[in-house]
């Protein structure tokens, strides 16, 4: 089985987008404190603490996130989190240009991609490092992408970016109009550049949360069995 892991790790003090909150991971209990306890060989145990966004590193977006009816996180239907994927490169843009229809249509042509009904689509928006000088200033999605999503019904997209939308765009026409429909948002992918191939298996289920906006995942490209 060739494995490819598409998400960022997470590691106290991490910040995913400069508004966000850090992610924080403390110590609970160690070996040392709760040791006397216990009678040998076992020394105690440790265990620790984390807080963090629920859109914070890798991580999915509910429709809850931008509509107050829409489904939180643990409504969303397990089979729409994984399936047959797409990789869509664009990363040979101008990080100054966002990326509409008519370039992905393009890249799709030019490379002989099978887009499917039902797929999960990836974005590859970002030549380099998560987070290296340039990244949040990227340009991703433009509005007619959505439409592009839509027309192709595809299930979910994910992008190598912290934002679906160009930042700058208040309106975030990609996030309502793929959110109203329950097409599920997956941002900071990470590791496209590492794929072998443009179409694989993907899972990308996010915790289990009651009423959340969100939840960071382990998102996996399989891309042989």
């Amino acid at each position: 089985m060739k494995i490819v892991d598409l998400s960022v790790l997470l590691y106290d003090g991490l910040t995913s987008f400069p508004s966000h909150p850090k992610v924080v991971m403390m110590d609970f209990e160690t070996q040392e404190n709760s040791r006397a306890r216990y009678i040998a060989p076992c020394e105690g145990f440790n265990s620790k603490v984390f807080m963090m966004s629920d859109h914070g590193g890798t991580h999915m977006d509910a429709p809850y996130h931008f509509f107050k009816n829409g489904l939180t996180i643990e409504e969303i239907p397990l089979d729409a989190t994984m399936g047959e994927a797409v990789l869509i490169d664009l990363s040979d843009k101008s990080p100054n240009q966002p990326v509409t229809r008519e370039m992905v249509e393009a890249k799709i042509e030019e490379n002989d991609l099978i887009v499917n009904e039902g797929d999960i689509a990836f974005f590859r928006c970002w030549p380099g490092e998560w987070q290296e000088e340039g990244y949040f200033d990227c340009k991703s999605l433009d509005g007619t992408v959505g439409d592009w999503v839509i027309d192709n019904k595809i299930k979910a997209i994910g992008l190598d970016l912290p934002n679906a939308d160009i930042n700058e765009n208040m309106r975030r026409d990609i996030h309502l109009k793929l959110l109203s429909r329950n097409i599920l948002i997956m941002e900071n992918i990470v590791h496209l550049d590492k794929l072998t191939k443009n179409r694989f298996y993907f899972m990308g289920t996010p915790l289990n949360l009651k009423g959340m906006t969100g939840s960071p995942i382990r998102a996996l490209a399989i891309e042989e069995w």
